[in-house]
């Protein structure tokens, strides 16, 4: 739904005529990846969050979480690494349940669930009462 990086610099290396407007060299432009990746000319229902959506790989530059190219994150591939083996410990070793999350996103500038995300963790083996886990 949102990436770490919602913007970023760059400078045109040379004049740009992009839908109707001139970019001269040397200016900096500011591409939004919020914006990219909230598209509905790329995503149908941008806004739903559909994990589904990347059954199939995205078209190119339409998804870019960790930027693109040259200006690419260097530890993109040790952060997705880091995602999934924390994934995987965090629903195969543990319950967990959301405690009285408000919806929605805050951005400011980076987005972050609104009010915060509030949970409850667990081992099975752990629960400290029937009454309280699930």
């Amino acid at each position: 739904m949102a990436s770490i990086i919602s913007f970023t610099f760059r400078e045109a290396v040379v004049d740009v005529e992009y839908k109707g407007y001139l970019i001269p060299k040397g200016w900096k432009v500011m591409p939004l990846f919020r914006n990219i990746h909230h598209n509905p000319e790329f995503f149908s229902e941008p806004q739903r969050f559909d994990p589904s959506r990347f059954e199939a790989a995205p078209k190119p530059n339409t998804f870019m979480p960790f930027g693109n190219g040259v200006h690419a994150c260097p530890g993109n591939e040790l952060a997705k690494l880091e995602a999934l083996i924390f994934v995987h410990h965090l629903v195969t070793k543990f319950k967990w349940e959301v405690v009285g999350s408000k919806s929605g996103i805050q951005y400011g500038p980076f987005p972050l669930p609104q009010g915060g995300l509030p949970a409850r963790f667990w081992k099975e083996s752990s629960c400290p009462s029937q009454n309280m886990c699930p």
